[in-house]
């Protein structure tokens, strides 16, 4: 066995707290599992195991190494399988659901990156509402799904991007660019994303920040997606509240403005979410192509 083989040994040892299990589960005799442990041992001069009724239990010099060298075991897996995936080709459909900012705007570039690099999947990418994509996922329609807001149950969801909602108001309407107040928006026709949109409640919450409910406000016009949101805002609707995101270009040719309003960022993370019951390798690697792309498109903020 080589170095790295060793390790895995050692590994396996601390994990089962057992020498025999760990021959089992590696399909090697107990002896051949002394003796790698053995060799460890006189490499670093040190016991690493000491044997209770419990089992092996580890020593603090074994705890030491265990706890370095855990992700590099993991590590070498992941780069295992990554390498055994393309000389098998991977191939297969993978399924991912996606709120309509992140489905609309900034997977399908990424996907179709991924898709060059794995000319044998195909994914199938659903769009919809955060709240309606996250009930999919925990039915167990979606082994995949990235959504705007961090499910209380899941603390530990994967945060990818962080995005920034802005008010939007067409050229026409002459809005004046100086900083406007938060209370300033009473007084202008509003344009919204409805209830079970994640964009919405992010702006509901900025809003009760100032001690404003939107229900005071005059909300003429509530849209089920982005682009019928921009559309009527264009239009001359109204003021809409809307990702940058989705309005970037238009911000560029001046068909949209931007409000400016003093103390008010209204901005949120979208989380990724993987069911552990799936383990295709195309959905797998999906998976990891996903946690690959992940970086803030905006600072945080407090």
């Amino acid at each position: 066995m080589t170095n790295l083989q060793a390790l895995a040994v050692f590994i396996a040892v601390a994990e089962e707290h057992s020498f025999s299990a760990a021959a089992k589960k590696l399909s090697l005799t107990q002896p051949t599992v002394s003796f790698h442990i053995d060799s460890i041992e006189r490499k670093f001069g040190c016991p690493l195991f000491v044997r209770t009724r419990r089992g092996a239990e580890l020593t603090v010099y074994g705890r030491t190494l265990y706890e370095n060298t855990r992700n590099v075991q993991d590590l070498l897996e992941r780069t295992e399988r990554k390498i055994r995936d393309l000389c098998l080709g991977v191939s297969g459909q993978v399924t991912i659901g996606a709120g309509t900012i992140p489905g609309e705007y900034i997977l399908p570039p990424l996907l179709a990156q991924f898709l060059r690099q794995h000319p044998g999947v195909s994914v199938n990418l659903i769009s919809a509402d955060s709240q309606s994509i996250y009930k999919m996922w925990q039915d167990g329609k979606l082994p995949i799904c990235v959504i705007g807001f961090l499910p209380r149950e899941l603390p530990t969801a994967q945060r990818l991007w962080t995005d920034e909602i802005i008010p939007v108001a067409a050229k026409q309407m002459e809005i004046s660019t100086a900083p406007w107040a938060p209370e300033d928006f009473r007084r202008f026709p509003l344009i919204v994303r409805h209830a079970s949109s994640a964009s919405m409640s992010t702006v509901q919450q900025a809003f009760e920040r100032f001690g404003i409910s939107l229900a005071e406000c005059n909300i003429v016009l509530q849209v089920t997606g982005n682009e019928a949101l921009k559309a009527a805002v264009q239009a001359g609707g109204g003021i809409g509240f809307i990702s940058r995101q989705a309005v970037a270009k238009e911000l560029a040719e001046g068909s949209l403005i931007e409000i400016p309003v003093t103390g008010l960022k209204i901005r949120r993370s979208f989380f990724a979410l993987n069911s552990k019951e799936n383990e295709m390798p195309a959905t797998r690697i999906l998976w990891e192509a996903l946690l690959a792309a992940k970086a803030p498109l905006l600072p945080d903020v407090d």
